[in-house]
């Protein structure tokens, strides 16, 4: 996918999150996962997945998404997603889950 038109989906698809048009932003989302994006902008995609299945209240795809953006992103030794995963798990009150994630972030040579 060239540059300019992957900017004009994830901006088309950020304006589906806004208006709150969550099917349609679910549909985006998967589209642009399935392209051939890089992986760590597929991590991206996922926690957008993961925000816009909670907010249909369906916490266990969101967590699905979270999983599967945390193996996209550690290909680039990233944690980005890892961290998110790990904010979320304690706003649902999951801290016994939360805090061996943060844990072994801090263990990592490439977080600060």
């Amino acid at each position: 996918m060239q540059y300019q038109e992957y900017v004009q989906r994830v901006q088309q698809t950020s304006q589906l999150i806004q208006e709150g048009r969550n099917k349609e932003a679910v549909e985006a989302l998967y589209q642009l996962i399935l392209s051939d994006i890089l992986e760590i902008d597929k991590a991206d995609m996922c926690v957008n997945l993961a925000f816009v299945y909670d907010r249909l209240g369906n916490t266990d795809e969101a967590m699905a998404w979270y999983e599967k953006g945390v193996s996209y992103e550690q290909t680039y030794c990233r944690f980005d997603v890892a961290e998110k995963k790990a904010q979320y798990l304690s706003q649902l009150g999951f801290s016994n889950q939360a805090v061996p994630i943060y844990e072994s972030l801090r263990k990592q040579p490439f977080v600060s």
